[in-house]
């Protein structure tokens, strides 16, 4: 139904006077406050999402989520370099204090080992049972996005020269493909096991397949 606000105000004293508002619309709808609703493009009104606070870190930013197997979950966060474990019910501990002032990615494997990438020096650790190994150093200053693939490698997206590194153990790493962008900023695998890459500055989301390859 699309939505139509009429306010009628009649202000008696001695004469009776009428004003007249008409809301129409998304622009007029979105200076109110809404309550569990939602209003879209074309100004029809819908049932909003349910947003609930699962956890408050008490950190400035949350920079990355990762789920383990038992359905804990851990954030990389700012500007303090910590990891945090949430469990189911909400409670969360400090996993680990980073030298680095970033988390910006995390991934866990299917044991359910954490690793994370810390910026502006650009490493990557693992981290069991509280203590944090440096896993892998790709030389570059941001690792943005982790992500493991189906055969269990770890691909790591870093900048500020957009490079994908594949690592298959610890230090054992190598470049996996120059993007031509500054920055890969997200990696995720399809349905089919193929990497995707999103990139910055132009916003361009990369398929990569077949065998490791250096630029364009």
């Amino acid at each position: 139904m699309r939505l139509l606000g009429l306010l009628t105000v009649a202000v008696s004293l001695h004469a009776a006077t009428t004003a007249t508002w008409e809301l129409t619309g998304y622009a007029d709808f979105l200076r109110g406050r809404t309550s569990g609703l939602s209003i879209t493009r074309d100004g029809r009104l819908t049932v909003g999402p349910k947003l609930d606070t699962v956890f408050s870190s008490d950190q400035a930013q949350i920079w990355s989520v990762a789920t383990a197997p038992d359905g804990s979950m851990y954030l990389g966060t700012g500007n303090r370099g910590r990891l945090l474990k949430v469990d189911a019910n909400g409670n969360g501990t400090t996993v680990w204090s980073s030298d680095e002032p970033e988390i910006f990615a995390v991934a866990v494997d299917r044991a359910g080992v954490v690793y994370a990438g810390t910026s502006p020096d650009g490493k990557v650790y693992r981290i069991e049972n509280g203590r944090a190994t440096e896993y892998f150093a790709p030389g570059e200053r941001y690792i943005w996005a982790l992500a493991f693939a189906p055969d269990g490698a770890l691909y790591v997206a870093t900048g500020q020269q957009g490079k994908i590194f594949k690592v298959t153990g610890a230090g054992r790493g190598a470049l996996y493909y120059e993007t031509g962008q500054s920055h890969v900023t997200a990696l995720a695998f399809d349905r089919e096991g193929r990497l995707l890459a999103g990139c910055e500055p132009n916003g361009i989301l990369y398929r990569v397949t077949g065998s490791p390859a250096r630029g364009f």
